[in-house]
Formats: structure tokens, C-alpha cells, sequence
């Protein structure tokens, strides 16, 4: 009788630990996961399969094999940075941890060219904006104008005619202009207080008028590089930046290269 009860208490152990073990091997849940790489973070990737995301993690111990052939049988490891986005791979799992990564090299090779593809446009992508940005800024201040260079010229007294001295002079100041990109000229006219205010006005308007035609018909600039003239007659100006001192600097136009301030490097 003490024989059958050690018997049966042997047995009930034994039932235990395999009841055990089984258990062990339950919580232990393997699986294999066949998608494409969708993104990665350091050892975690997740694999997009049957419309549904998974995390993988990586290991020191995760197989990583690459298989070639048609029947794909023929293996090489990889090391974990060739798992990028858009591979297509087949991950076998145990408790969330991959055991095994495999897919096909040619997989492979497909996926780093789309992956240099991408790298290529958004990088142009980054300079574009850069060059966005920077036009950008251009528009934004085309209106704060600074000068950068400019030249008077004289008349005689009631005169619109240009003189020699007058025509070398814009053809200087002309060709300095076209040296700087995005130049506009700004025409100024002028007269001297003899006379009444209409007269005055009219003779500053025929003087800008002779200046911007020969700066177009003899000096190769564009009508759009010219900007509206502007006829002051013997009017005086405030806070003007050369006011003149005498009659015959009061004869005259004035012409000044003007460029924005972001072109020109001036501080805004």
C-alpha cells in the first residue's frame, strides 16, 4: 500500500512539471511576421504585414541573412544596418524579439537605390527651401533700396541738351551698373530758381526725359532697369543728401544705382 502512494505522489510530480514546462513553453510565443521594413530606431524596427504595424526589436543574437538563387537557398549575413526602410523581409519572433531576420539580396539592392533616391530629392528638397528663403527675403525688402553708386550731370542754364561731358558720363555710370546684379537707376531732374515754378518744373521733366532715352538708345540699359523719373523743378528737399550750393550744380540730373539691401549685403 506505501508503495502505491509513493507511486501516485512520484506521479503527480512528474504530471507537475511537465504541466510546468508546457507552461514555460506557452509564455514563450514564437511567430513569423513576412512585410516590408516601414521605419527603424536603433534596434527596434517595425515591419508593416497584412495592414498591420509590428515592433521587432533586435538582439546580439538575432540571425540576419541575406539568400540568393531562385530557390534561395544560398545565404550570406548581413549586419543589422542593411535592415532599411522598404525591405522586404521575413522576421521570425519569439516574445516580441526577432530570432531571424531573412530576405532576399536583390531585395536588398532594390531597397538602397529607393533609399539614395530619397536621400537625393530631399536633399535638393533642403536646398531649394534654402533658395526659397532666400528670394524671399530679397522680395521682402525690394523696396529698401540703397545706392551704390551715382553721377550728375549738367546743363546750361534753360537747356535739356547733353552735353559731351554729360554723355560720357552716363555711359560710365551705365556700364558700372550692368556690372552689379539687379541694379535699377534712379533718374533725378532739376532746375535752378531762375524763372517761374512751372517753367522750372518743365525744364527738370525734359531733362530726366534726354537722360533715361540716351541711357536706352545709346547705352545698352533696358527700360526695365530704369526706374520712374523724377522732376523736383527748383523745389527744395528735405533731408536732402546733396542739397545744391550754387545755379549750375542746381542744372542738372542726377543718377543713382539702386539695388535692394539684401543683394547688397547692407545691413537691414
Amino acid at each position: 500500500m506505501l508503495r502505491i502512494v509513493s507511486a501516485r505522489k512520484a506521479a503527480a510530480g512528474l504530471l507537475g512539471a511537465v504541466l510546468l514546462l508546457g507552461a514555460g513553453l506557452a509564455d514563450a510565443q514564437t511567430s513569423t511576421l513576412k512585410g516590408l521594413i516601414i521605419s527603424r530606431d536603433g534596434q527596434t524596427v517595425v515591419v508593416r504585414a497584412n495592414g498591420a504595424d509590428t515592433p521587432v526589436t533586435l538582439t546580439d543574437t538575432t540571425k540576419i541573412r541575406g539568400t540568393s538563387g531562385a530557390l534561395g537557398v544560398r545565404g550570406e549575413d548581413h549586419p543589422p544596418a542593411d535592415l532599411i526602410r522598404g525591405l522586404a523581409v521575413e522576421v521570425k519572433t519569439e516574445s516580441g524579439a526577432a530570432t531571424e531576420v531573412t530576405f532576399k539580396n536583390s531585395d536588398l539592392k532594390t531597397a538602397q537605390q529607393i533609399a539614395a533616391g530619397i536621400a537625393g530629392t530631399e536633399s535638393r528638397v533642403s536646398d531649394n527651401a534654402g533658395r526659397i528663403e532666400e528670394n524671399s527675403d530679397r522680395i521682402d525688402n525690394v523696396g529698401e533700396l540703397v545706392a551704390a553708386g551715382r553721377t550728375k550731370v549738367f546743363f546750361a542754364s534753360g537747356s535739356s541738351a547733353l552735353t559731351a561731358k554729360g554723355k560720357e558720363d552716363l555711359k560710365a555710370i551705365a556700364e558700372q551698373a550692368k556690372a552689379i546684379k539687379g541694379y535699377r537707376l534712379a533718374v533725378v531732374g532739376r532746375a535752378d530758381t531762375t524763372g517761374n515754378a512751372a517753367a522750372n518744373q518743365k525744364l527738370s521733366e525734359a531733362r530726366a526725359a534726354a537722360v533715361s532715352d540716351y541711357l536706352l538708345k545709346s547705352c545698352g540699359v533696358l527700360p526695365g532697369r530704369i526706374l520712374p523719373t523724377a522732376a523736383l523743378g527748383a523745389s527744395e528737399i528735405a533731408q536732402d543728401p546733396d542739397p545744391p550750393k550754387t545755379p549750375e550744380e542746381a542744372r542738372r540730373v542726377t543718377v543713382t544705382i539702386a539695388v535692394s539691401k539684401s543683394a547688397s549685403g547692407a545691413p537691414k
